[in-house]
């Protein structure tokens, strides 16, 4: 058995997200059609990251001819400066709307990572007429009214208080931890569904 490698991976996941994207939904297609086949994808990436983490995968599927949007949601990654009480998960669901309007797209594959199944979720709902498939890549498939509290543990949980903590002034974190210590998901500091 071999072991598979984060750079295979990697190539498995850009392989198989091209496949998918190609006419007849990754059955075999002959070399000359699928070349002529560009497809655009959108990627959502996961928390505690940002759109970089998508880089080679883009790489890969741009040496393919295809289009690729890997927008980083608001408050994360290089986008990390903008983190306050005020992002939740409205934020990040409009974030991946927005690119999809501004850019004008249309008959494209969203892909979502991990937390990006949530955003992606709720952009699905203002965009759907837009996407051709979605890929859930080891993602959350929340139902209708879950929060990401309700499906994390206590751990977790700290941790992204303690990021949105440290992203906030000390009189908002003291009236936000009173909020938040039932972990409701009322808590407008906390991303939402």
């Amino acid at each position: 058995m071999t072991e598979l490698t984060r750079r295979g991976t990697i190539g498995v996941v850009a392989a198989g997200l091209a496949a998918a994207a190609a006419p007849g939904g990754g059955g075999p297609v002959p070399a000359a059609r699928a070349q002529l086949t560009s497809k655009t994808f959108v990627l959502v990436h996961g928390a505690f990251c940002g759109g970089w983490i998508w880089r080679r995968v883009s790489d890969l599927l741009e040496r393919k001819g295809q289009k690729v949007f890997s927008p980083t949601l608001t408050g994360m990654g290089e986008r990390s400066h903008l983190l306050n009480k005020n992002i939740d998960m409205d934020t990040h669901v409009t974030d991946i709307v927005n690119v999809v309007k501004w850019e004008a797209l249309a008959d494209f594959c969203l892909v979502a990572h991990s937390y990006g199944g949530y955003p992606a979720s709720g952009a699905i709902e203002q965009i759907a007429d837009r996407v051709s498939s979605i890929v859930w890549l080891d993602a959350f498939k929340p139902d209708s009214g879950q929060k990401v509290a309700d499906v994390t543990n206590e751990a977790f949980r700290k941790l992204l208080q303690g990021a949105v903590d440290r992203a906030m002034p000390a009189s908002d974190r003291r009236r936000s931890s009173r909020r938040s210590s039932s972990m409701t998901g009322t808590n407008p500091s906390l991303p939402r569904s």
